[in-house]
C-alpha cells in the first residue's frame, strides 16, 4: 500500500469511524471517588471534541475510569450531551447493588457494556474473579450488554479459563495482552463472543514503532476480523495500579500521538477493507449503534 493511499484509509470522516475507549475526567463537576488510586487531570467534553475533530471520529464510547469508581455520573452526562446516535458507554458497577430499573435507565442513555478493572484492583483471586464474573454475566446477560476485562498479560494469563466459560459477549482491552499471549487469544478468539480491542499499543508493547504487535493483529484479524475494534484510550493516563506520592497530586496525561498510533493499525493491516471494518461495521455491531 502506498502513503498516498494509507492517507486516503485515514479519512475516517468519510465512513464515520468510531472512537472505542474514550474517558472523561471533570473533577469540578462531578468529584473522584475518596477510593481511587490516582488523581488525573481534566478532560472534559470540549477537549473529547478537538480529540475526536483531529482524528476525524464520529462516534465515540465512554469507559468509565477507575478513580470514579462506580459512581457514573460524568460519563452519564457525557452521553447525555453526545447523544445517543454518536455515543455509547461502559460503565463500572456494583452487580450486586445496582437495580434492574437502574441497568434500563442505563440502556437508555447509550450504556451497553460494564467493565471489570483488574489491573487496578490487582485481583488475583480467581475463585473471587469468577464469582464477581458470573454475577455480572447475569445482571447484564438481559440487557444484552458485552463485558470488557482490563488486565495485565500476568493476569490475563490465569484468567483465559473463566474469559472461556463467559456466557455474554467479553471485550479484552488494549490488544488483548500483546504479544505475550498472541498464541492464546488466537485460539481464545475462535469463541464467537470474544472480541478484542486494538488500542494503548504502549501498555502492552516497549518494542520500537510497537513493532511485536504487527504480526499480533495478523493473527487476531485472520481468525476473527469481524471482533476487532479500535480505541486510542484518550487522554492517557499515566499507568497502572496505586502511583506513588500523594493522592492528591495531580498527575498529567501522558504524551501519545494517536494519530499515529491508528495509522500504524492501517499499516499492519495493508488491507483498505478490513480497516474500515474495524472502524465502522465491528464498531457499531458490538455497541448497537
Amino acid at each position: 500500500m502506498s502513503d498516498q493511499e494509507r492517507a486516503s484509509v485515514r479519512r475516517e470522516n468519510d465512513f464515520g469511524a468510531c472512537d472505542c475507549h474514550v474517558h472523561l475526567f471533570m473533577p469540578d463537576i462531578f468529584s473522584y471517588s475518596s477510593e481511587r488510586c490516582y488523581t488525573p487531570a481534566s478532560a472534559t467534553l470540549i477537549d473529547l471534541a478537538a480529540h475526536s475533530e483531529m482524528l476525524g471520529v464520529s462516534h465515540t464510547v465512554l469507559v468509565q475510569p477507575s478513580c470514579y469508581g462506580t459512581d457514573n455520573r460524568a460519563l452519564c452526562h457525557g452521553l447525555t450531551v453526545l447523544g445517543s446516535e454518536k455515543a455509547r458507554g461502559v460503565v463500572v458497577l456494583d452487580v450486586e447493588h445496582v437495580t434492574d430499573e437502574e441497568l434500563r435507565a442505563l440502556h437508555l442513555k447509550g450504556v451497553r457494556g460494564i467493565r471489570l478493572n483488574l489491573s487496578v484492583s490487582g485481583q488475583g483471586d480467581l475463585a473471587r474473579i469468577r464469582a464477581e464474573m458470573d454475577k455480572a454475566a447475569e445482571r447484564i446477560g438481559p440487557m444484552g450488554w458485552h463485558m470488557q476485562i482490563f488486565a495485565s498479560p500476568t493476569q490475563l494469563a490465569l484468567l483465559l479459563p473463566l474469559i472461556r466459560d463467559c456466557k455474554v459477549p467479553l471485550v479484552l482491552d488494549h490488544f488483548a495482552g500483546g504479544a505475550a499471549l498472541a498464541d492464546q487469544i488466537t485460539d481464545l478468539l475462535q469463541q464467537p463472543n470474544i472480541w478484542v480491542k486494538l488500542s494503548a499499543p504502549s501498555r502492552v508493547s516497549t518494542a520500537l514503532g510497537y513493532t511485536d504487535l504487527s504480526p499480533v493483529v495478523a493473527k487476531f484479524a485472520d481468525v476473527a476480523p469481524d471482533r476487532l475494534v479500535w480505541a486510542s484510550d484518550w487522554p492517557h493516563t499515566g499507568g497502572h495500579g496505586r502511583r506513588s506520592g500523594s493522592i492528591e497530586d495531580i498527575e498529567p496525561f501522558a504524551a501519545v500521538d494517536d494519530r499515529q498510533d491508528l495509522n500504524r493499525i492501517a499499516w499492519w493491516l495493508d488491507n483498505e477493507k478490513l480497516f474500515r471494518r474495524i472502524l465502522t461495521t465491528n464498531a457499531y455491531t458490538l455497541y448497537e449503534f
